[in-house]
């Protein structure tokens, strides 16, 4: 975005990451207008905020800003044929991606990138510099709770940017220093195989101009969490419902605690807190911020105690196994109904087997209707078909599903999906408390 950036357009405003530049461009003074196919909490904020929103194609209600002064931003996730593309033909336009590395590229960067992990990881190390008095700037694809927004603007001269693999977006970027949290299959239907998306990610590291770190295996990167690892935890302790650790930095020990349940969010800790020392922030400074970080709304964000009712983003099996890890760690004697909405068709097919056995660990699972997002069905690929090996499963309309989980009397209810799973807690609760 060479030109003098006068007028802003999104397609696809309500995603997660788009609203994270919207808000960026918003706060500058920048006129933005949107589209996005449906409301939704993010879009109701970001018109508050002073955006422009509309739901239909109805292109008469474009503002009329002129080619030379407008940029438009897009997601990959909105359909090819959406008429705002045709619209929009002799304007400036680019991918969410291109748009985020030409924003980041004007500070220091810090990237994490992951197949999971990577929210709550950025979001920690944007919490870390933010407490340490950096000012940094900050997209995260997930709401903060601390702040309730996925952006931070601040003065500082560091970035710190969620690295999306999808569509290969974090080859946009070129980041300073970077951390990588893990590297599963997923989105095979954009990279074909495990093979070519870790590929990618190497790919990804070799455009970083200094260090990098990392959970996994991968070459020319500095492993955390390994007994010799510079940067790792130790003594790492469960205590009711979040874990104490000792952060280990360049040989001092620091006591910390971490709100976030499950182990493998330590993990992330010891990720954000090996890109915060890259930066310059002491040991001591770091384990205190840890200690004062509360989350990622729908990771794992607590919405009840009786019953318990926790909302989580999992759409993956490894996710899905980590939460339930989690689970019965904190609720080893506790009845379980986990609701589960399946995100796209491709990653329902590739991963079939693997969602039957996480979703059979549970008392019940009752599955919702696949979120279908940017796909189109695909034949055989259905909940029914999910449910069917899966002991104690159900499939289960959202319309059905109160009265049916009022009859399970869960001890613990999870509402799990990337979906608009979310949409559904307040009524749920309503009903269960």
């Amino acid at each position: 975005m060479n030109k003098k950036e006068q007028h802003i357009v999104f397609l696809g405003i309500g995603g997660i990451g788009m609203s994270s530049i919207a808000r960026h461009y918003l706060s500058i003074g920048t006129p933005v207008f949107g589209y996005d196919k449906v409301p939704s909490s993010l879009t109701d904020e970001l018109i508050q905020e002073g955006a422009q929103i509309t739901f239909d194609e109805d292109t008469t209600v474009y503002p009329g800003w002129a080619a030379e002064e407008t940029t438009v931003i897009f997601t990959p996730a909105i359909p090819e044929r959406l008429k705002w593309l045709e619209f929009f033909a002799d304007f400036t336009i680019i991918k969410r991606a291109e748009a985020l590395g030409l924003l980041s590229n004007h500070k220091r960067c810090l990237a994490v990138a992951g197949t999971h992990g990577k929210t709550s990881t950025s979001a920690m190390l944007l919490h870390i510099l933010t407490e340490a008095g950096e000012d940094p700037t900050g997209f995260i694809g997930g709401i903060m709770t601390d702040t309730g927004t996925n952006y931070r603007l601040g003065r500082g001269p560091w970035v710190v940017v969620e690295a999306d693999e999808f569509d290969r977006s974090f080859m946009h970027l070129r980041p300073e220093a970077a951390a990588v949290t893990t590297i599963d299959a997923d989105h095979l239907d954009v990279y074909g195989s495990s093979r070519e998306l870790r590929k990618t990610f190497e790919a990804f590291l070799s455009q970083v101009s200094g260090p990098t770190f990392t959970a996994t295996s991968l070459s020319n990167t500095h492993r955390v969490h390994t007994p010799e690892a510079p940067i790792r935890a130790e003594d790492i302790q469960p205590d009711d419902g979040v874990y104490i650790f000792n952060l280990i930095i360049d040989g001092e020990k620091h006591r910390t605690r971490l709100r976030m349940p499950g182990a493998h969010n330590v993990y992330n800790a010891v990720l954000a807190a090996s890109l915060a020392n890259y930066a310059g922030i002491s040991g001591q400074s770091i384990a205190r911020a840890l200690s004062s970080f509360r989350g990622i709304k729908r990771r794992f964000e607590f919405h009840s105690n009786k019953p318990v009712i926790i909302e989580d983003y999992a759409h993956h099996p490894t996710e899905l196994n980590a939460l339930l890890t989690s689970i019965e760690e904190l609720y080893p004697s506790k009845k379980t109904t986990l609701v589960f909405q399946p995100h796209l068709y491709t990653r329902t097919r590739d991963f079939m087997e693997a969602f039957q056995k996480e979703l059979s660990k549970t008392a019940h699972t009752l599955i919702l209707p696949i979120y279908p997002a940017r796909e189109k069905p695909i034949p055989g690929i259905t909940s029914s078909a999910l449910a069917k090996n899966i002991e104690r499963g159900e499939v289960i309309s959202k319309e059905a599903l109160a009265k049916r989980v009022k009859e399970l009397k869960p001890d613990v209810l999870l509402l799990v999906g990337a979906g608009d799973i979310g949409d559904l807690v307040a009524s749920l609760k309503e009903e269960l408390t």
